[in-house]
């Protein structure tokens, strides 16, 4: 909990230091938002390439990430942003501003890497090649 309200705070300073002060707070969520379901859509990438292809149903992996996708943006919502509870996270968090970005910058990062790996194997599995 601790860690998604440190990225809230990151993301957010990042969103002020590039003019967009008034969207902050919702597109702060919709990072973290985002970097969640890339880890998800890795995952299952990551996981079909051990299911065999006469095995494979897609249709309920479909249904899952939509509902997901949604139950997420609105979990976010509710616990950073509504009720203006971004403004105790910035207080509280005051700390971190101008130190290390580190965790910030390799939680999306590394989420991408992980995405792009799945999805390469996949293809190559495909190919016959893997």
């Amino acid at each position: 909990m601790k860690y998604i309200e440190y990225l809230y705070f990151k993301y957010y300073c990042f969103q002020e230091k590039m003019g967009n002060k008034d969207v902050a707070p919702f597109s702060s969520m919709f990072i973290i938002a985002f970097s969640f379901i890339l880890y998800y859509f890795s995952i299952v990438f990551l996981s079909l390439l051990f299911i065999p292809k006469g095995v494979l149903n897609m249709q309920p992996v479909k249904y899952v990430s939509g509902t997901l996708f949604f139950a997420l943006i609105i979990w976010l919502y509710l616990l950073l942003v509504s009720k203006g509870k971004y403004n105790d996270i910035l207080k509280r968090n005051e700390v971190y501003r101008g130190k290390k970005r580190l965790g910030a910058v390799l939680f999306p990062l590394i989420a991408f890497l992980l995405f792009n790996l799945g999805w390469i194997l996949k293809m190559l599995q495909n190919q016959g090649r893997l």
